[in-house]
């Protein structure tokens, strides 16, 4: 076995703090590297395990994903306003990492500050990739490659192998992440739907901009189609800033509306109405998902529900839903795709173009099993 190239090994396991992404389909993503991470954990392990601990910076709001989970030994809580706000904030930030007495530390988010941070805190073996400025603070600086070449999940588990490269630990040359998941909130039960038909989540929204939103009309294709042939409850979901477009929805489609679980096919209106953890118990508790390219998508797909991405401005190259029943649709002809803008200016929206009869016919195949895997 190579002997670490840290300049002073520690005489004990390193610790190491992952800085977890800010968004939450991001943070989903993530989760194969803890999966490697933690095979590294403790000691005396058939592989040598080198971390004496792994604890997850992230933040308040998302932390209970990682509430109970085996792969690592501690949540950082991590507040992009109050607390960690502001240069006082910087210098708090900073003084909760300098306490962990961390010996490496892998930068998730593309931060400036955070990378300062780990810098000011003493952390020796700084990994992450250039850019935003923070170049001469990460110790080292991985050249990031080319926006879609390569999914988000894998260049996150590529800074993990680099990290164990840098403590000196090979990795087989066969080893490739896992599908992203969640074991941190098994705790968190399904949600009760009470008599009825089969539930699917329908979540048209996306925080990014217009151009990662499937338009109203085309959803309301989809909500006609699903509750009138599939005779399906649609359960809708999404933040308050959804409930314009909810609003919208509702005066195109001619099915059946409430905020009750229970009863007939027809939608069951959440939006503006659920938490984090309330997200995760109605996914376990239904059959399939449709949505746009955000978190909710992730966190479905990672809980192993059959999950249809439907893909404008950004890249399923980059960004697809990963987990056992899942796959994104994208519109077809369309070469100035992705764009990753927030509002399209083209003459025609490429997600126009994308029927809610399509996306039904896939999501049908999904809970079919036709499709497995990635």
């Amino acid at each position: 076995m190579m002997v670490p190239v840290m300049a002073e090994p520690p005489s004990r396991l390193p610790r190491l703090l992952v800085v977890a992404p800010n968004w939450l389909g991001d943070l989903v993503m993530i989760t194969p590297l803890l999966t490697l991470l933690a095979g590294f954990r403790g000691g005396g392990g058939a592989s040598g395990a080198a971390l004496g601990a792994v604890d997850l910076a992230v933040r308040r709001c998302w932390s209970p994903l990682f509430a109970s989970d085996p792969r690592i030994d501690g949540v950082v809580p991590m507040a992009r306003t109050g607390r960690h706000a502001g240069l006082m904030g910087l210098i708090t930030m900073t003084r909760d990492w300098r306490r962990g007495r961390y010996d490496a530390v892998l930068l998730g988010p593309p931060s400036l500050r955070v990378a300062l941070s780990a810098r000011l805190a003493g952390i020796p073996l700084r990994v992450g990739y250039r850019g935003d400025g923070r170049d001469s603070l990460l110790a080292p600086a991985l050249p990031r490659n080319q926006r879609g070449s390569m999914h988000y999940s894998d260049e996150m588990f590529t800074l993990g192998v680099a990290l164990m490269a840098q403590l000196g630990y090979d990795l087989p040359a066969a080893t490739q992440p896992s599908l992203p998941a969640l074991s941190g909130c098994d705790e968190i039960g399904a949600a009760e739907l009470g008599p009825g038909p089969p539930a699917w989540v329908l979540a048209p929204g996306a925080t990014y901009g217009a151009a990662k939103t499937w338009p109203v009309a085309r959803v309301a294709e989809f909500v006609t189609e699903a509750v009138g042939s599939d005779g399906v409850r649609l359960v809708l979901m999404g933040d308050a800033a959804g409930r314009d477009f909810a609003d919208r929805l509702q005066t195109r489609v001619s099915v059946p509306w409430r905020r009750e679980a229970a009863g007939p096919a027809g939608v069951v209106d959440l939006v503006g109405r659920t938490s984090l953890t309330d997200a995760v118990a109605w996914l376990r508790a239904c059959r399939g998902f449709v949505g746009n390219d955000s978190g909710l998508m992730h966190l479905a797909a990672a809980l192993g529900v059959a999950t249809v991405g439907v893909f404008g401005s950004s890249s399923p190259a980059w960004t697809a839903p990963r987990g056992p029943r899942a796959t994104a649709i994208t519109a077809e002809g369309f070469a100035c795709q992705p764009c990753y803008r927030p509002t399209c200016g083209e003459k025609q929206f490429c997600l126009d173009t994308v029927s809610g009869q399509q996306v039904v016919a896939q999501l049908r195949v999904l809970l079919a099993g036709e499709v497995q895997g990635r």
